[in-house]
């Protein structure tokens, strides 16, 4: 299905051939050298592709800007850099490729040397019945002292949809780039998505993952903080319900001197939902006066949920500091009891408490129709 000669057929029909054969033939090899994935703490032991087919949805909002430059992925050779294709990232080898080679829309981004963009740049990529395969590949690459913010909104019209999604980001020296994922699918369909930040000196990149929906939805975002006082910010919330599945996965690579990473993720989990989150702390040789900190807490609000948290501080070097810790509970006892002295309902209160977590994730959103709506998504999802 996923074979040469579909990548053949895909290539005759690129407007620039030469730069986009090359990427994705790399790519492509990788792919068929390598096996999917088992994720064995969620059960599943095979994946299912469907068959390929165009992708004709994506939708860009923004305002033009001097110094800001935003194309279509494949006319962009920045996708061969040595630097991207030798960085290991990713909740599988063989997914990542797939959507390195085969890809059927993404956006890659240029911000020019000092240019602050000033409003956010939001990627629509919803599913329907026209569109439920989607392999989305984006390039962001911010110039020295520049500064950006990305929106990629991921929802579908209750459609049986697949989502294998692949972002990397350049972080020059000085630059600053926040990118907020919002995944809203329905429980008819599969995300996977797999994120690369590298970032030099004195830059910082931030990433946001909101996963509110899907069968099963499966994150993983690497940093490498490859120079001196570089900054790496994970915060992210997530909801399982129904009889989700959700691995996540946040891995900062500490490589430069005085680098800083702070993952922070909240979630909460009713019905039959099964969580699995790696938090994965890296102090390489040189790091020195490194530091890193990674959080994860979780509200179960039945017994029949599972969550499995593995926390890791891997160290190569021995002036650094890290620390890691996570709680899985049922909701604050003494929190519960105020609310809902107040005239609060136990569900009611329960809400307000979780609203109350993922608030300061939410309020990172720039945009307000979006926080609304997602209030709305959560609070509905929690009085099921």
């Amino acid at each position: 299905m996923y074979n040469k000669t579909l990548l053949d057929k895909i290539l005759v029909q690129s407007k620039n051939k030469e730069q986009d054969q090359e990427s994705r033939r790399i790519s492509f090899e990788r792919y068929e050298k390598e096996e999917f994935p088992i994720w064995k703490r969620l059960k599943i032991d095979k994946s299912t592709l469907p068959d390929y087919q165009k992708y004709n949805n994506q939708k860009t909002l923004m305002y033009r800007q001097e110094g800001l430059r935003v194309t279509p992925i494949h006319s962009q050779e920045v996708i061969f850099s040595n630097e991207l294709l030798d960085k290991e990232y990713g909740p599988s080898i063989k997914h990542r490729t797939l959507t390195e080679a085969f890809s059927n829309t993404g956006t890659y981004i240029n911000v020019d040397e000092g240019i602050k963009v000033t409003e956010p740049i939001i990627i629509q990529l919803p599913l329907n019945k026209d569109n439920p395969l989607l392999l989305d590949h984006h390039v962001i690459h911010a110039m020295k002292d520049s500064r950006v913010v990305v929106v990629l909104d991921y929802r579908d019209e209750n459609v049986d949809g697949f989502h294998n999604g692949v972002i990397n980001i350049i972080v020059e020296e000085g630059a600053d780039v926040q990118v907020i994922k919002l995944q809203n699918f329905s429980k008819r369909t599969t995300h996977i998505f797999s994120g690369l930040a590298l970032v030099k000196r004195d830059g910082k990149v931030t990433f946001n993952s909101i996963d509110l929906g899907s069968t099963l939805a499966v994150t993983d975002f690497s940093t490498y903080l490859q120079e001196e006082n570089s900054e790496g910010v994970v915060e992210s919330i997530y909801l399982g319900d129904g009889k989700s599945k959700m691995d996540l996965s946040y891995n900062m690579y500490h490589e430069g001197r005085r680098s800083e990473s702070n993952i922070l993720v909240k979630g909460a989990l009713l019905h039959e939902a099964h969580k699995v989150f790696r938090g994965n702390l890296f102090f390489r040789k040189g790091a020195k006066k490194a530091s890193g900190s990674e959080q994860e807490y979780v509200i179960l609000l039945n017994e029949t949920v599972k969550s499995d948290s593995i926390p890791a501080l891997m160290c190569q070097e021995d002036d650094v500091q890290g620390e890691h810790a996570a709680s899985a509970g049922q909701v604050d006892e003494n929190k519960l009891f105020y609310l809902m002295s107040r005239g609060l309902t136990e569900k009611e209160a329960k809400q307000l408490i979780i609203m109350a977590s993922f608030t300061p994730v939410i309020d990172q959103i720039p945009i307000e129709g979006l926080q609304e709506m997602l209030e709305t998504e959560i609070s509905i999802r929690l009085s099921s």
